[in-house]
């Protein structure tokens, strides 16, 4: 089995990728640090610019078409008023945009075409509408959110064991599911929005001076005040949507320790303190959520009071334009169509202008959301193959640690100097107290981890050398509690070599005694396991590890413990089992068992970071050393 040796020290488990790391919440994005975020945005809407320039192209031509249909319906009133005796004083000749409208056009005729023109055009937006809205949540659901997603967790496999000890199970999984889907807020919430927005405004503005300068500057008085609000809105909401992403980390891992922990609340009787502890994280995300609507609520009415002003200069001074046109024949008026085209014109200005709150809004839930998936794939790869790493098909297995210091906080090292050589075939049993660094040692060998200062060196050559995958696959571990996939007992044990035959898969079930329990399950080999494996025994999935790693054919065995939580007679089973893995390979066994340590060539005596004995299990219990005193201890 390939996987995670564990952080010394560990509490135990019964899952070692459930276990208990330190939990950190992302920093709040500075402003600098918020261009790098919007450039991040940016670069994501630009690699998928045609579908955005689509979905664009049908936003202009739904605008285009509002205005056709504001034109036509302003073109029928003044039409209808012509045909009412007496005539408006200096009236010049109708016009359909920017084209005379023919005056052998009967009245039937013009009322009939500008009608269906009018008809026409709302039946075309609403075709084109529908089709708006497939084809951004196509484009955004099911291709941005899905092509991200995916990204993100391919990146996560390329990340050091640091990154996962530093961040919170709960928070990688938001990263994965709610901050992506957060995200593509700022393409279908900001990006189009926003060019929809400017393209909206300046045609609007351009059509508004071309009836009326006057009243277009009139009417556009109240949206500086209308991006003041937005803008310090969108400031006062940004800490919130922050505060609610940490929030909702801290419910899922409230969740997720209920569940790998469920055996020991009912054993100690706590469901109501547990109940109590998830309503608290539930409840602390709906009071914060309220208090984000209450500010919504507060602001909207304000920004629509603020926008109604516009309508108000409007009916104000453009019904004195009209008046003055009507009685007067005055050059500055307008009609009264004309007045009716303002009026939308306005109201979609304003809406437009109202929107800019909606896009704040976006814009800081997008920037939280896009802060937390850029940790992930911005992180540095620090474990990676060198350029021209060299994969040979087999190693021999000796091994050597050449002055070797490592802490997973570098100021603070868990391994201090080491220096010892284990020979090809060798089994070696590395002994210490907690925290003393054995499971770090071990870590070390598959570059989970690099050392600080120092060298391992594989067949001579340093592991960094190596190619990672052709090192890890071939190294076999086996933990203390391995973790067993929901499939089969069969795609278990062929996890980490999905091509291997039935043969293959028979002989590794043998070597690890998997076959004698096997056969008594449901569906034998094909039996589906519970999560964890929880449907077989502490020894039955040891065995299973046990073949998983055998089947991988590795030249190194690391075994951390793998018989420390089960009993005396399935210990001797499990020994079995090792010992038929351990021929012919090089072996490193973390335990505390003095049945396990005879087995050993050598042992290892780690105190304090710190190799304090060598040698074999006889020789160091004369020596009357540490090693005598731990022995002695489990003799007593």
């Amino acid at each position: 089995m390939r996987g995670h040796p564990r952080r010394e020290p560990r509490r135990k488990t019964s899952n070692p990728r459930a276990l208990k790391k330190k939990k950190t919440s992302p920093p709040a994005p500075t402003e600098s640090s918020n261009r790098v975020l919007l450039g991040f945005l940016l670069s994501l809407a630009w690699k998928y610019k045609w579908n955005s320039l689509g979905v664009l192209a049908l936003q202009i031509i739904l605008l285009t078409l509002g205005l056709l249909g504001l034109g036509f319906m302003g073109l029928g009133v003044d039409f209808i008023r012509r045909q009412i005796p007496p005539p408006p004083a200096g009236a010049e000749p109708l016009k359909i945009l920017f084209w005379p409208l023919p005056e052998d056009w009967g009245v039937l005729t013009t009322l009939l075409l500008i009608t269906g023109a009018i008809l026409g055009m709302s039946i075309l937006r609403g075709v084109l509408n529908y089709c708006y809205t497939i084809a951004v949540n196509a484009f955004v659901q099911c291709k941005i959110v899905v092509d991200l997603r995916t990204q993100v967790f391919e990146k996560m496999q390329r990340l050091s064991f640091r990154f996962f000890d530093a961040n919170a199970s709960s928070s990688i999984i938001n990263r994965v599911t709610g901050d992506v889907q957060s995200v593509r807020l700022f393409i279908d919430g900001v990006v189009i929005p926003c060019v929809v927005l400017l393209l909206s405004l300046v045609v609007y503005i351009v059509y508004m001076l071309r009836i009326n300068p006057i009243l277009t500057a009139v009417c556009l008085l109240p949206s500086p005040v209308i991006w003041f609000l937005s803008n310090r809105f969108s400031a006062a909401m940004r800490p919130r949507y922050r505060v609610i992403r940490q929030l909702w980390d801290n419910l899922v891992l409230v969740l997720s320790e209920h569940i790998n922990g469920v055996s020991v609340v009912k054993g100690c009787g706590i469901e109501p303190l547990q109940e109590k502890k998830f309503n608290d994280a539930n409840d602390a995300i709906l009071n914060e959520q309220l208090g984000v609507f209450k500010a919504v609520s507060r602001f909207n009415p304000l920004v629509g009071f603020v926008s109604q002003l516009s309508t108000v200069f409007l009916f104000g001074f453009g019904g004195w334009l009209v008046i003055l046109r009507e009685t007067r024949g005055a050059a500055m008026g307008i009609s009264v169509g004309e007045l009716l085209v303002f009026s939308g014109l306005v109201g979609q200005f304003t809406g437009q202008i109202a929107n800019i709150a909606n896009i704040a809004n976006s814009v800081q839930q997008s920037l939280i959301a896009a802060h937390r998936v850029y940790e992930v794939l911005s992180a540095p790869v620090e474990i990676q193959s060198v350029p021209g790493a060299a994969a040979p098909a087999a190693f021999r297995g000796r091994l050597e640690f050449d002055n070797v210091t490592f802490g997973y906080a570098p100021a603070d090292p868990v391994l201090k100097g080491l220096s010892f050589a284990i020979e090809a075939g060798e089994c070696v049993a590395v002994l210490g107290a907690t925290g003393s660094g054995k499971s770090t040692l071990l870590s070390l060998i598959p570059r989970f981890y690099d050392p600080n200062g120092g060298v391992i060196r594989l067949d001579g050559r340093d592991l960094r050398d190596f190619d990672v995958q052709t090192l890890r696959r071939s190294i076999g571990l086996v933990f203390q509690e391995s973790f067993l996939f929901s499939t089969s007992v069969r795609s278990n044990i062929a996890f980490g070599n999905p091509g291997a035959s039935d043969a293959e898969i028979a002989t590794a079930s043998r070597i690890a005694a998997v076959d004698a329990f096997a056969e008594q399950l449901p569906g034998g080999m094909e039996s589906v396991l519970h999560e964890g494996g929880a449907n077989l025994s502490g020894g039955q999935r040891q065995r299973i590890a046990i073949a998983r790693a055998i089947l991988q054919n590795p030249s190194i065995l690391l075994l951390d413990d793998p018989t420390a939580a089960i009993d005396a007679q399935t210990e001797h089973e499990i020994l079995s089992s090792i010992e038929s893995a351990m021929k012919g390979r090089t072996t490193l066994i973390v335990t505390h068992r003095l049945s396990t340590l005879r087995r050993a060539h050598r042992i290892i005596v780690l105190e304090h970071g710190h190799v304090v004995e060598m040698g074999t299990h006889e020789e160091l219990f004369a020596n009357r050393g540490v090693y005598h005193t731990i022995v002695s201890h489990q003799a007593g």
